[in-house]
């Protein structure tokens, strides 16, 4: 709060080398594009984030080693090559054999359809009682009627499978009148044909005959394993030779004629044993697939190449394996899913962090922040999984071998404690949660379910801990890690009484137990180092820093009590009505005390123009046009950010620099300048005002109501608890008039707590003491000089 000078003449000449210096020293504020300013960009850019998340997430999750070289064929080993945990190769020849083997199992698959005989039966009964109907109609017609009988029997039919005739073939027919009997003989041959099977390709039908074909009824919807092969006749060869044969035996037919009904017969004969590729190639899938595939033990310790051999091809596949690696195709699968999961937890942070609300971060800034978070501890998990494996297989006994138990070291519970401090609970629940399912992919010795559930009880802990632990320091880390430490023991315990019973001993059981405790310790550890820089990183403030910068031993607070000792105590005080007007309405107390500290640092650049550093009689403003004073004035929040950022102070307390006088009038000197304006000139109010920009939250507008109320409170002549209410009052009407806390949220059930807050404040302040007997310390000097009260006005 700026406090109104009272009147005091000081030398022209000085007031004039005092309006050069401070002209010349105003700090302009300009926006500076640098490393800070693309960097809180990068921040605000989501597709930037998601990408990295996607790429580098992949990079860590996909399975396979990123850190050790890749075995080279036909090189020369530069080391041995010892397996480093028991696993089972794929021999991949030995598969593609007994799949082979599988697939020449299966019998080729022929389909028997036996409705085609049925069709030819009927089709051939057909055409002769039609043929026999027309000759009835056509008796006694002659050779015209004969030939119209001819011509409506060539008719073609629409049906695709119908008879096939020729004029030669009708002639025959006719003949016979159509006759019963040749009727029978035609649909019997080929009936017996059609049963028995006709295939177009005998040779490759008999292709199978050592071991048979699976024959499928089409009509019966059944199937059997044919043996015999050389029943069924082929097209035409075979059947030209049956027919000629049947026929031959059939009295009352010339050569001509015989050789017509026999090309009749093999025009009409269809292919009814067809073999079905498709099923064939199905069931041999299906075979090769049920063959399983052979594996070959590979134990731990087993050396794969010694130093100095030439690494063939297997041993290439069996390090590789063993390392996790695998071909460009094959990762492909795995390399889909993965994507598709981190694309879902993405979105997922996306929907649950953008109502949140981190000091003045953005949704979009927000969730760049969880995605470093993920990304950061997804690494340092990976990170911390490889040494587990590297770690075990450098010991050859229990409980030292075994990779699990060094994995329940990793810290886990870290991304839980970062995001409690940093980003508050809610976050910290929905990012510990989506670490666990993906640090799971990690899993070590094939099992990942212990990962999510043991990741995420420590998570939980951690963030109980930061809840139920005030941070006045950042040694408090240390019970947290504790704390988490001892909540990783009983998980471990859990998770021991899971496995097969004599599985573990006692030895190992102990060993999980150490590296769980270890786990919670240096999750405590990596966010105690790694809170400062994430503050800096993410200009979030957490209450750790806000109760280092509020020790007034700093150098900045320092100056501040020696340069303008008035600011330094209008400052405490501010502070301690800001902690106590937050605490009234639930804000954040530690945050309003500290910017309460820092709010009027600015002043500390030219003590002399502001009351509370002032002498009685020595008013620097007297021989100033109200004009320069208000300029003077507003220069002391420009100096105060230029100071902030030199001194590397978080954001929000340049904000709380910048916004404590929001808008307000300078009403002093306004009113000063309408006393002096020459022939009823106008004042321009605007110029009168604070630049702003005005409080835009609870603790800015708590701050900006502490500071006039305690700066107006030093005006009280008779500071009795009334007229204190009454101050009070009249400054909160006056801010909430004048619209400066229209954007702090602040209801007014909350001005009434805040306002009841600076009362009990104030009169506490202001408490009325009895007199010293003896004593008259309103009286002025005397000329003799007193020990006792020389001593009583010392203390």
């Amino acid at each position: 709060m700026t406090h109104e000078p009272a009147p005091h003449p000081t030398g022209a000449h000085k007031v004039r080398s005092r309006l050069e210096l401070i002209t010349t020293g105003t700090v302009h504020l300009r926006k500076k594009v640098g490393a800070a300013d693309l960097w809180r960009r990068s921040l605000e850019t989501p597709a930037l984030w998601v990408v990295l998340f996607l790429v580098v997430g992949s990079w860590a999750l996909v399975p396979g080693s990123f850190f050790a070289r890749r075995a080279v064929p036909n090189t020369i080993a530069d080391r041995d090559f010892v397996a480093t945990r028991d696993f089972l190769l794929l021999d991949e020849e030995a598969t593609g054999a007994k799949q082979v083997e599988r697939r020449d199992a299966v019998l080729p698959v022929y389909d028997l359809d036996f409705e085609v005989a049925k069709r030819r039966e009927e089709q051939v009964h057909e055409l002769f009682a039609h043929g026999r109907r027309l000759l009835s109609r056509e008796a006694g017609g002659g050779e015209a009627a004969r030939q119209e009988v001819v011509r409506q029997l060539l008719q073609p039919s629409a049906a695709p499978d119908a008879l096939r005739l020729t004029a030669a073939e009708i002639e025959i027919f006719l003949e016979r009148r159509f006759s019963p009997e040749l009727e029978d003989r035609i649909r019997g041959v080929l009936v017996q044909a059609l049963r028995r099977g006709v295939v177009s390709d005998k040779t490759a039908l008999l292709q199978n005959r050592l071991r048979g074909i699976t024959l499928r009824n089409l009509s019966a919807g059944a199937e059997q394993v044919q043996l015999d092969l050389f029943g069924p006749i082929s097209h035409p060869g075979e059947a030209r030779e049956m027919f000629e044969a049947e026929v031959r035996d059939w009295g009352g037919f010339p050569p001509a004629e015989r050789r017509a009904l026999v090309d009749f017969l093999l025009t009409n004969l269809a292919v009814n044993l067809l073999p079905n590729r498709s099923e064939t190639l199905s069931r041999q899938e299906a075979a090769a697939a049920g063959a399983g595939q052979v594996f070959n033990q590979i134990r731990k310790g087993q050396v794969i190449v010694r130093k100095g051999d030439v690494i063939d091809d297997g041993d290439a596949q069996v390090i590789a394996q063993m390392r996790g690696e695998r071909r460009l195709l094959q990762q492909l699968p795995p390399l889909a899913g993965t994507l598709l999961l981190l694309g879902l937890v993405a979105a997922v942070v996306w929907l649950g962090l953008r109502r949140e609300k981190v000091a003045d971060h953005g949704p979009r800034r927000l969730f760049g922040e969880g995605l470093l978070l993920l990304l950061l501890s997804l690494l340092g998990a990976k990170f911390a999984f490889l040494v587990a494996g590297a770690l075990s297989g450098v010991f050859d006994g229990p409980p030292f071998n075994v990779a699990r138990s060094w994995a329940y070291a990793t810290p886990f519970a870290v991304v839980g404690l970062l995001a409690a401090l940093l980003l508050g609970r809610h976050a910290a629940l929905l990012l510990s949660v989506l670490f666990s399912i993906l640090a799971s992919r990690l899993g070590v010795e094939g099992d990942s379910l212990w990962v999510v559930f043991y990741a995420f009880a420590g998570s939980l802990a951690a963030i109980f801990a930061v809840e139920r632990h005030q941070f006045r320091q950042r040694l408090v880390m240390a019970r947290v890690g504790a704390l988490v430490g001892l909540n990783n023991v009983v998980l471990a315990l859990i998770l021991a009484s899971f496995q097969s019973p004599g599985g573990r001993g006692w030895m190992e059981i102990c060993f999980d137990l150490l590296c769980a405790f270890a786990g919670g310790l240096l999750a405590a550890t990596l966010a105690s180092f790694a809170v400062p820089i994430l503050e800096s990183l993410l200009g979030i403030t957490t209450d750790i820093k806000l109760l280092e910068l509020s020790n007034t031993n700093l150098p900045l607070l320092r100056d501040l009590a020696f340069k303008a000792p008035g600011t330094f105590q209008h400052s405490l005080m501010v502070a301690n009505l800001s902690k106590e007007g937050c605490e009234a309405i639930g804000a954040d107390p530690v945050l309003a005390y500290t910017c309460g500290l820092y709010h009027d640092i600015g002043k500390m650049l030219r003590p002399d123009y502001f009351i509370e550093n002032q002498r009685p009689g020595q008013n620097r403003h007297d021989k100033l046009v109200p004009t320069m004073s208000v300029l003077i004035l507003v220069n002391h929040v420009k100096d105060g950010l230029e100071l902030a950022r030199e001194h590397g102070l978080p954001r929000v307390l340049c904000d709380a620099i910048q916004q404590h006088h929001g808008t307000r009038l300078m009403k002093y000197f306004y009113n000063r300048a309408l006393e002096q304006r020459e022939g009823g000139a106008e004042v321009a109010e605007e110029k009168f005002r604070y630049p702003g920009p005005t409080p835009q939250n609870k603790v800015m507008g708590v701050l900006m109501l502490a500071d006039a109320v305690e700066a107006a409170s030093r005006t009280l002549t008779d500071p009795a608890p009334q007229k204190i209410r009454g101050l009070i009052r009249t400054i909160v009407d006056d801010c909430l008039h004048d619209g400066q806390l229209d954007q702090t949220d602040l209801t007014l059930s909350d001005l009434r707590h805040l306002s009841e807050a600076f009362l009990r404040v104030l009169a506490n302040i202001f408490h009325q003491r009895v007199d010293y007997p003896g004593f008259d310390f309103n009286a002025g000097p005397k000329r003799e000089r007193r020990p006792v009260a020389a001593a009583a006005r010392a203390s």
